[in-house]
């Protein structure tokens, strides 16, 4: 396998809207047991779930020219429409009393995503690195030194990001520092 197919591998699997799906459901489970799993799909549907349809419709619609490399100019839009949906997601887990974990959880992807809205039109800033971090940021929060080694997945996905030319290393370092500075915020908040 070349590199340039790798790189491409770790970048669609370190993609938010799928690292969402196994956070949501391991921080659910440790947090609620089998009615945290419940809280869990909620989540992701709410979140990853409509993502993913909206995205959809913008590549149908033509709106997004490439799904897995949106250009700056095309991100503003589709950025505040999905921290909107991460915003509406954690007031309806807030209001119907989920795990604070959960709720933690969804402020995060909702600061990071707002973060990214803003800084976006300066600055190309890496959802993956986003993702990852503030992932890890979650998991030691939820399963203490147990979720440490999910930082390990920064240094493929720095890796891989540079590799297809997507962004710089400051880029990847600030993506880093939003997600994982947003999910260090959110715990704070709410636990």
């Amino acid at each position: 396998m070349n590199q340039l197919r790798l790189a491409e591998l770790v970048s669609a699997a370190t993609r938010l809207p799928l690292l969402a799906v196994p956070l949501f459901l391991a921080v659910g489970a440790e947090a609620a047991g089998g009615r945290g799993l419940l809280w869990a799909l909620l989540c992701v549907f709410l979140t990853s779930g409509l993502s993913l349809l909206y995205l959809d419709y913008l590549t149908r619609s033509g709106k997004v020219s490439d799904p897995r490399a949106i250009p700056r100019v095309e991100r503003i839009g589709p950025l505040r429409v999905v921290a909107a949906l991460h915003i509406v997601a954690f007031l309806i887990v807030s209001l119907l009393g989920g795990p604070a974990e959960l709720r933690a959880a969804l402020l995060a992807y909702a600061l990071a995503t707002l973060g990214f809205g803003l800084l976006t039109p300066v600055s190309n800033l890496s959802l993956h690195a986003a993702g990852v971090s503030g992932a890890a940021v979650c998991l030691a929060y939820v399963f203490g030194a147990w979720g440490l080694p999910a930082l390990l997945l920064l240094p493929p996905v720095f890796w891989a990001r540079l590799a297809l030319g997507r962004h710089t290393l400051v880029e990847l370092v600030l993506g880093a520092l939003v997600g994982g500075g947003g999910t260090w915020i959110s715990f704070h908040l709410i636990g």
